[in-house]
C-alpha cells in the first residue's frame, strides 16, 4: 500500500468488522460494519482459514477513494484530505457543446454555459496542482466532436476529461454523478471510476454510477485515458440551482482535479 494517511490508520482502529469464521474452505462470509451489513460486489470468503475481504468494499463504506496503479502493483487510499502534485502532465479539458450546440436547456439555463464555468474552474484547480491544462474551448464557440479528441492528440495529452451536465426527461428528481468511458480500456475505467468518487466527496451529492458509453464519440476516439463527467441534473430544479452556484461549481472542480491527480500519482 503505497500511502496510509494518519485519518485513515484512526479509522482502521476504529473498524469493527464481525465475520462469522470457522473451518478451513472456501464459504461467503457475512460482513458487518458497526452493526451494519456491508453490500459486496464481490463476496468475501473464507478460504484456508483466511477470511478475504475485498479492500473497495471497506474503504469505499468508509468514504475512502481507492486507486489502483496498474503499472506499479500499487493501490492508493485516500481519506479526502490528501491530494498529490501533479509533475507537468497535459489534461485536456473539454467544455461539452458550445455554439450553435447548446446542449440541454432548463429555466433559460444552457448546457454549454455550465460546462463551460466548470471546465474554466476545473482548469485552474488543475494548473494549482501542477498540470498543464488545455481547455478545447475558452468561449461560446462551435467545435466538433473530433477536434475536441484531435486537438488532445495533437497536444499528447495524458488525459482527456470532457465535462457535461446531465438531465432526463422521465425523472424530474434526478440527481448524481454520472461517469463514462470508453469499454475495453481499463485505463479510463479507473479514471472515470475515480473521477465519481472525488466528485461526489467533494460536493455530497448522490451517486448516479460509471458506466460503458462507447457510442459517444469523444470516448470512442480519444487516445489516452479518457473520462465524460456528467456533473449534476438541470432537469432536476434543486440541482439546476446547484449548478449554477459558483461555489458549487468549484466544489466541482475541486473534485475532478483530485481525480486527476490521485490517478496520475505512481
Amino acid at each position: 500500500m503505497k500511502r496510509l494517511t494518519p485519518v485513515f490508520t484512526v479509522l482502521i482502529l476504529a473498524l469493527s468488522l464481525m465475520l462469522n469464521v470457522s473451518g478451513s474452505s472456501r464459504r461467503t462470509v457475512q460482513v458487518r460494519l458497526n452493526g451494519e451489513t456491508v453490500p459486496f460486489d464481490t463476496a468475501a470468503y473464507i478460504e484456508n482459514n483466511r477470511t478475504m475481504v475485498p479492500l473497495r468494499a471497506i474503504a469505499e463504506a468508509l468514504g475512502l477513494t481507492v486507486t489502483w496503479h496498474h503499472s506499479g502493483s500499487t493501490v492508493d487510499l485516500s481519506d479526502g484530505e490528501w491530494t498529490p502534485r501533479l509533475s507537468g502532465e497535459t489534461i485536456v479539458v473539454d467544455p461539452g457543446h458550445g455554439g450553435s450546440a447548446t446542449g440541454a436547456v432548463y429555466e433559460g439555463v444552457r448546457e454549454s454555459d455550465l460546462n463551460l464555468a466548470i471546465a474554466k474552474k476545473t482548469g485552474e484547480a488543475l494548473q494549482a496542482l501542477g498540470a498543464k491544462v488545455i481547455l478545447t474551448r475558452t468561449g461560446d464557440t462551435d467545435l466538433s466532436l473530433y477536434q475536441r479528441t484531435e486537438l488532445a492528440s495533437r497536444h499528447k495529452a495524458d488525459l482527456f476529461l470532457s465535462i457535461h451536465c446531465n438531465s432526463s426527461a422521465s425523472n424530474r428528481e434526478a440527481a448524481g454523478i454520472y461517469t463514462a468511458y470508453k469499454g475495453g480500456s481499463s485505463q479510463s475505467l479507473a479514471l472515470a471510476d475515480l473521477l465519481r468518487q472525488t466528485m461526489m466527496l467533494s460536493t455530497g451529492a448522490a451517486d448516479m454510477g460509471t458506466h460503458d458509453r462507447s457510442d459517444l464519440a469523444v470516448l470512442r476516439t480519444a487516445k489516452m485515458p479518457a473520462a465524460l463527467l456528467e456533473c449534476g441534473f438541470m432537469s432536476t430544479p434543486a440541482e439546476l440551482r446547484l449548478l449554477q452556484d459558483s461555489a458549487y461549481q468549484s466544489q466541482l472542480a475541486q473534485g475532478i482535479a483530485r481525480g486527476a491527480a490521485l490517478y496520475c500519482a505512481v
